[in-house]
């Protein structure tokens, strides 16, 4: 078992700064020896004592040399594992996140009117074909993570499918059956499918189809949503990766093997990597570091058993990091990361060489020694030249300090802006496929045209509303309204009084009813709105459309989006954890606009709405800018993280929303 100072010393090869101070301290404890054995020569008439001095405050020396060698390479291993161990959890996390709102996906779909009406037919028409095969495209126009849609029969046979490049017609695989016979809601699996043949692993979410045929519920059907993975993978990688060569990224099933890896090498493809362990830190195995780690969860979702892995050669992960702007900090002497202990350290070994110095010039003039006296002139410049090394590598030390936390606040930056438009993203896609609802379109069809809207059609409506809301649980209200803003129906029973009353901001209302595309949608500003109980939050809409006629708009959704809680937890949860909890107390993010007002924030002390005046190297940020600076915040020194948000896949990214975020992440130091 090697001890911690063994284990550092191997690293001290990548670390050139390192070597140089040891170098440096070991040519001046070379240098104190010989002088000291000058010393004994010349002793005549010195108190041995002067000469016992001289060799424990060496000592002292070489204490204070080992303690600062052990300190710095800790802090260059703590950057380096700090920064394998966010990129492990990044891997699992962002992409569980993603997953998580697909389990919502295939309980919904499956109940989908015209997807449960078509699997309970005995006879399908090419017309029925036909309009079921335009759902499923007009669905993953929408949620473009999914590359197939598929309903199965009981028996296996294929009905309808979105990819005419897949050949299959008829499965054998036994998900159908778990799906059908399962009591969880849905089945998830990651493996080869007689489905999917073209691919050599397949990640399928599928749920049974249940319908009432003649008063009694049966299971007509299972449907199979296909996840693009390796896609999706590829672009979490890409964000992870960002300005970083040489970090292998991997997930990896609960033996050890890689499922998916940011490695062009696809001979890397179900190797077995490690033996699964908990990882308490990053570990060493040959000239690597590598960590795995489970997923945090997200809602209680914790999908399959796989592990975040990262593993990066020593030489890349402690090579400098020329990329990283260097910002200049001084950490001041009040500051919690202020290495005081090395510090009174220093100046122990500087006041107890100055003491020998002293005593010994004494004796020497007391004695009439005077051939001691260059010894101790020597000892003094020792003294000076430590003392200056010493200083200069507390100074590194700090400086190491600050780039470890650059990094952590930029890196968290970016996860949280990525996060958040991850989720946004899904909210777009929810308002414009549940646009489609046909039986949404088919009763606002009839009102529009007639004025008036039975109970049962309000309680059809309030139904299909509150299942939605129950699945998709960041929406604190379901609504919809006619051509004139006035809300028919809710998903939230409490709200039920909103019903009759006009949907506010017509302006909003009014663009979404000119909408002309089922790919269209609208989003409100950032705003306080009675609709979420006078606080601010993003509402989307999206056009219902006329059941004979696409063209028209008969009325719209409109979906209230929990945003307080949903931004405040994105915030804590992709804040920088520091080893230092008082770095812990001075750290919290806010999610911002172009203005600088707060959209949300871990911070007590400032509100939702608030406008932060902030440097305009931050405002004037480039999409997709990624940096951390020193900001001077009310006579607080801080290292702001900033990331400005560019969107997922086509959200933000040419379909006509345009909003920029920008998330921040401030330690203060």
């Amino acid at each position: 078992m090697t001890t911690q100072a063994e284990d550092h010393k191997q690293f001290t090869q990548f670390l050139p700064e390192v070597k140089r101070y040891l170098n440096e301290l070991e040519h001046q404890d070379l240098w104190w020896t010989t002088v000291a054995m000058v010393g004994k020569i010349n002793n005549e008439n010195i108190d041995p004592q002067l000469l016992i001095s001289i060799v424990e405050t060496q000592k002292e020396f070489q204490n204070l040399r080992d303690t600062m060698i052990q300190e710095l390479i800790g802090r260059y291993l703590n950057q380096a594992n700090s920064e394998i161990m966010l990129k492990a959890q990044a891997t699992i996390d962002i992409l569980i996140r993603n997953l998580f709102e697909r389990t919502a996906d295939v309980g919904f779909l499956a109940t989908d009117d015209d997807l449960v009406e078509f699997m309970a037919k005995s006879n399908v028409s090419e017309e029925d074909q036909e309009f079921i095969h335009q759902r499923i495209i007009e669905y993953v126009a929408k949620y473009t993570v999914y590359d197939d849609v598929l309903l199965v029969s009981p028996e296996g046979e294929i009905k309808a499918k979105l990819d005419a490049s897949n050949p299959a017609t008829f499965t054998r695989d036994s998900l159908i059956n778990e799906a059908m016979a399962t009591k969880e809601e849905y089945v998830e699996i990651y493996r080869k499918s007689d489905m999917f043949p073209n691919k050599s692993d397949s990640h399928i979410y599928a749920k049974k189809i249940e319908a009432n045929i003649q008063g009694e519920i049966k299971v007509v059907g299972v449907l199979c949503l296909s996840f693009n993975f390796q896609d999706e993978m590829t672009r979490i990688y890409k964000t992870l990766g960002q300005g970083q060569q040489g970090y292998e990224i991997m997930l990896l099933d609960d033996h050890g093997k890689v499922i998916s890896c940011n490695s062009s090498d696809k001979s890397k493809r179900n190797t077995k990597q490690i033996e699964p362990h908990h990882f308490t830190r990053p570990e060493r195995s040959g000239d690597k570091l590598q960590f795995a780690t489970k997923t945090h969860g997200y809602q209680g979702y914790y999908g399959l058993p796989w592990l975040g892995f990262v593993q990066v050669q020593n030489q890349v992960t402690f090579a400098d990091k020329t990329d990283d702007r260097d910002i200049n900090v001084t950490i001041p002497p009040d500051s919690p990361l202020y290495l005081r202990d090395l510090e009174e350290t220093n100046l122990k070994v500087s006041t107890l060489l100055l003491i020998v110095i002293l005593n010994g010039k004494i004796l020497s003039l007391k004695r009439d020694v005077k051939a001691f006296l260059p010894v101790l002139d020597s000892f003094q410049n020792i003294s000076i030249d430590i003392q200056e090394i010493f200083n200069s590598f507390i100074h590194h030390i700090h400086h190491v300090l600050v780039r470890t936390i650059q990094g952590k606040a930029a890196f968290s930056a970016t996860l949280g802006v990525e996060v958040m438009d991850r989720n946004l993203y899904e909210r777009a896609n929810d308002c414009r496929w549940w646009a489609l609802n046909s039986t949404f379109r088919q009763i606002l069809s009839s009102y529009n045209q007639t004025q008036e809207i039975s109970e049962t059609e309000t309680r059809k409506l309030t139904d299909i509303l509150g299942y939605i809301n129950k699945l998709y649980t960041v929406y604190t209200n379901i609504m919809l309204y006619d051509q004139r803003g006035r809300i028919l129906a809710v998903s939230n029973p409490v709200e039920g009084h909103l019903i009759d009353t006009i949907i506010p901001r017509p302006n909003d209302t009014s663009r979404c009813l000119s909408l002309e595309d089922t790919q269209a949608y609208v989003v409100s500003e950032f705003h306080k709105t009675n609709l979420y109980g006078d606080e601010f939050t993003y509402i989307y809409h999206a056009a219902v459309k006329d059941w004979e006629n696409p063209h028209r708009n008969v009325g719209g959704i409109a979906l209230v989006f929990d945003s307080k809680p949903q931004f405040e937890a994105m915030l804590k949860e992709t804040e920088p954890k520091y080893l230092n909890q008082q770095i812990n107390k001075t750290t919290f993010s806010f999610f911002v606009d172009r203005r600088g007002m707060i959209i949300a924030t871990t911070h007590k002390e400032h509100g939702i709405g608030e406008i932060l005046d902030l440097p305009s190297e931050i405002l004037q940020a480039d999409n997709g800018q990624n940096d951390t600076i020193y900001w001077l915040w009310d006579g607080v020194p801080y290292l702001v993280g900033f990331k400005v948000s560019e969107g997922y896949r086509e959200y933000k990214n040419g379909d006509g929303y345009e909003n920029d975020v920008i998330a921040l992440v401030m330690t203060g130091i």
